[in-house]
């Protein structure tokens, strides 16, 4: 069977690999066969052993990256009655359940929500990971499709996966969207709909932004430290119904470097702390972790099955080209997702 795996953590690098094929699926479980999938920040990451000690416990064997995917289910555990054979599904798996680089896989139900005809194969397979973060970002932030509307929002990083999936939902829901991003992916921003696009690097733009509001999904250039831009400058104002909302939390990286207990502890003190002060200042401020949720998996995926909302894949490859991007660290990044679909005779 094939599939793509890290062989060696302390370099990171993807490979072709010939594996066993999975056994028969547990009661819980639902065999699939990869249709495509994509790459998320996080998997380079894991890849060269980031939170290594929490989220590869077991350390034994090759490591399977990847995040989401679209696959056909093979086979069902006998525990699930609502997927059957031959149903297309959409895939969001948290790093310590499992990887979908792989050929034929078995995964928990919870990771898996069926999808219809009008969900197209390469939206799906960039969609559950990024989508799933995105989704509950806006819960954290207190938004909703009922509790959008006239909202101001900043997104800041809008243009990657998590960002570009953050401002379809809350433009579809009525807020008004502020979207940070470089210059060069200000036509993707305006294509998805953002009111307002702001260079991150134009000092005066950022600062003049008014957003009540903030999602951060832009990542530090440290990935051990958390950087929280815009939060100071929605702290000093007083208008109600204010939050701050990231994805740039220290809690891989402080596992990483001191260990599952004190890297826990290190980040659930900073996080209080940071929460307490800006509860003072009337912010309400919350880290977002993935969570693996099949029913908002579901909801996801009748959301991007509507025929006008925008695409979020900006490039489809071949499934054999995965491991040169993933590997190429120094190449420029496409905005929002970019999906590497496997050849199907059936299709």
């Amino acid at each position: 069977m094939k599939a793509f795996t890290i062989g060696d953590a302390s370099a990171g690098t993807l490979r072709p690999a010939e594996l066993p094929a999975p056994p028969a699926p547990a009661d819980d479980q639902i065999q699939l066969e990869l249709l495509g999938t994509s790459i998320n920040p996080i998997d380079p990451l894991v890849a060269r052993g980031y939170g290594a000690r929490l989220l590869n416990r077991k350390g034994d064997g090759p490591l399977m990256p990847g995040r989401d995917g679209v696959a056909r289910v093979v086979q069902v555990g006998s525990g699930v009655t609502d997927l059957e054979p031959g149903q297309r599904v959409v895939l969001a798996v948290s790093p310590r359940t499992g990887g979908t680089y792989s050929e034929r896989l078995n995964l928990p139900r919870g990771c898996v929500a069926p999808i219809g005809d009008q969900l197209d194969d390469a939206t799906a397979a960039g969609l559950g990971y990024a989508g799933l973060t995105a989704l509950q970002s806006l819960g954290a932030a207190g938004l909703s499709a009922d509790k959008a509307r006239g909202k101001r929002l900043c997104i800041n990083g809008a243009s990657g996966g998590v960002g570009s999936i953050a401002l379809i939902l809350a433009r579809r829901w009525g807020a008004a969207i502020t979207a940070v991003a470089s210059q060069r992916n200000h036509d993707w921003l305006q294509r998805l709909g953002a009111d307002e696009i702001v260079d991150y690097r134009d000092s005066a733009a950022m600062a003049a932004i008014r957003a009540d509001i903030v999602l951060n999904f832009a990542p530090a250039a440290d990935s051990t430290r958390q950087h929280d831009p815009l939060l100071g400058e929605l702290c000093q104002r007083d208008t109600p119904g204010r939050a701050y909302v990231t994805t740039n939390t220290p809690v891989l990286g402080a596992v990483t470097d001191r260990g599952i207990v004190r890297g826990l502890a290190g980040s659930g003190k900073t996080y209080l702390k940071k929460r307490l002060q800006a509860r003072r200042s009337g912010v309400r401020y919350r880290w977002v972790l993935f969570k693996e949720d099949a029913d908002q998996l579901a909801t996801l995926a009748n959301l991007f099955a509507e025929g006008d909302t925008p695409s979020i894949v900006s490039e489809s490859r071949a499934l054999d080209a995965l491991p040169d991007a993933f590997n190429d660290q120094q190449a420029a990044s496409s905005p929002g997702k970019v999906v590497f679909m496997a050849a199907d005779d059936r299709a």
